[in-house]
């Protein structure tokens, strides 16, 4: 994992990150466009993580914009369709995110509730880049 603000458990601003979501407009077969999407992006050689509502790519930014366009031109082969994304560098690394689940799971348990309310801001990040 690259440095960033002296905490190595964030990815470097090497590393671009995009989740999009599709949504299939007026098609019976929402299946079809979402799947053509994801293998489309995945083709432009970006790693791709599929989750229940969105996909996560990484990788360069010329392969996530890539990857992106591509993702948007086959969910539109089916018919129209809207694609959303959000993009990011100096994201949290996996380690990271899961300790942060731990924690959120351990005061939810703690407490008897599903959800927790608040969660201790981390170190490490400067505040101009939050």
């Amino acid at each position: 994992m690259a440095d960033v603000a002296g905490e190595p458990r964030y990815r470097g601003r090497e590393t671009t990150a995009c989740q999009f979501s599709v949504y299939p407009l007026r098609q019976t077969d929402i299946d079809g466009p979402i799947q053509a999407a994801i293998h489309a992006a995945r083709a432009e050689g970006c790693s791709a993580r599929v989750g229940n509502l969105s996909t996560l790519l990484s990788g360069s930014e010329d392969e996530v914009f890539r990857a992106l366009r591509s993702a948007f031109q086959a969910a539109q082969r089916f018919g129209p369709a809207v694609v959303a994304a959000t993009l990011a560098t100096g994201m949290p690394s996996d380690e990271l995110i899961g300790e942060i689940q731990a924690e959120v799971d351990a005061r939810a348990a703690a407490t008897g509730t599903a959800t927790v309310a608040t969660v201790e801001p981390r170190s490490g990040y400067p505040e101009s880049e939050v």
